[in-house]
């Protein structure tokens, strides 16, 4: 019964805790952005209303179905497109997104790395599991606190940030992105923006704006139905963000297994 009641008392601290760190990020956001949610733009504005995914897993900690649909659309609208992502896991998005471009980049803690923050060696072998082996996709090992990124001496089209999500890492993550591998056209996406298409995640928002010159916020949208924000130097159509608004749009999904 005792470690019942000590077993609840933590999962109350926790609770407890996310509810408070997320407050703060809020009203830090709204504080020094005058901000209190991106504007949303319809998924259909980068998918034009469809699409096709060839590697789905439906397992946790993952993207969305349409997270990856908006990644793999916008890049099949760039001839010969050269994605990077920070953040590989199982390699889900970059191996759905790749056969829309010409090179595609993956980037991740080495195995030994992670080794060393004493993560379960199952955990740790599964990352890559979905993209590696395909001649399409460069894996890269490093940690983004210390690799250098002006040695690859590369600009990329579409970069996606996936890696850790707490606020120092997602700031340091895109300052680098903005520093070193963008060009002037280069499409800019972060996942985990939001819990779910309806709750934003605000340490995250916050190290998104911070980490982004104030002159180029105007150009950063939430694409309806995801998880993610992107930079995209375009104005585009867009309405305000609300919560538990009807739905109006409706998707079509038809599902084949196929087992590895």
């Amino acid at each position: 019964m005792k470690k019942i009641r000590n077993l609840l008392s933590r999962i109350k601290y926790q609770i407890v805790s996310f509810f408070i760190n997320e407050n703060y990020w809020k009203k830090r956001v709204e504080k020094k952005h005058q901000i209190e949610a991106l504007k949303v733009v319809d998924l259909v504005y980068f998918t034009r209303g469809k699409g096709k995914l060839s590697t789905v897993t439906f397992l946790g900690e993952g993207s969305m179905l349409t997270d990856l649909l908006l990644l793999k659309s916008i890049c099949g609208g760039i001839k010969d497109c050269k994605y990077f992502e920070i953040g590989t896991w199982r390699g889900e998005s970059v191996a759905n997104v790749c056969e829309n471009t010409a090179i595609s980049y993956t980037m991740n803690l080495s195995k030994e790395e992670m080794a060393k923050m004493q993560l379960p060696s199952d955990y740790i072998d599964i990352h890559g599991v979905l993209s590696k082996g395909n001649p399409k996709i460069i894996h890269l090992f490093g940690n983004t606190l210390t690799y250098d990124f002006e040695k690859l001496n590369q600009k990329f089209d579409v970069i996606f940030i996936d890696g850790d999500h707490h606020y120092k890492m997602v700031k340091n993550d895109t300052e680098k992105v903005f520093k070193h591998l963008v060009h002037e056209n280069s499409i800019v996406v972060w996942h985990d923006y939001a819990f779910a298409p309806e709750k934003i995640r605000y340490e995250v928002f916050a190290a998104i704006l911070d980490g982004t010159p104030k002159e180029i916020h105007s150009n950063i949208y939430q694409p309806s139905h995801t998880m993610c924000a992107i930079y995209w130097n375009k104005q585009i159509k867009t309405q305000e963000f609300t919560q538990n608004k009807p739905p109006k749009t409706l998707f079509n999904v038809e599902i084949e297994m196929n087992n590895l």
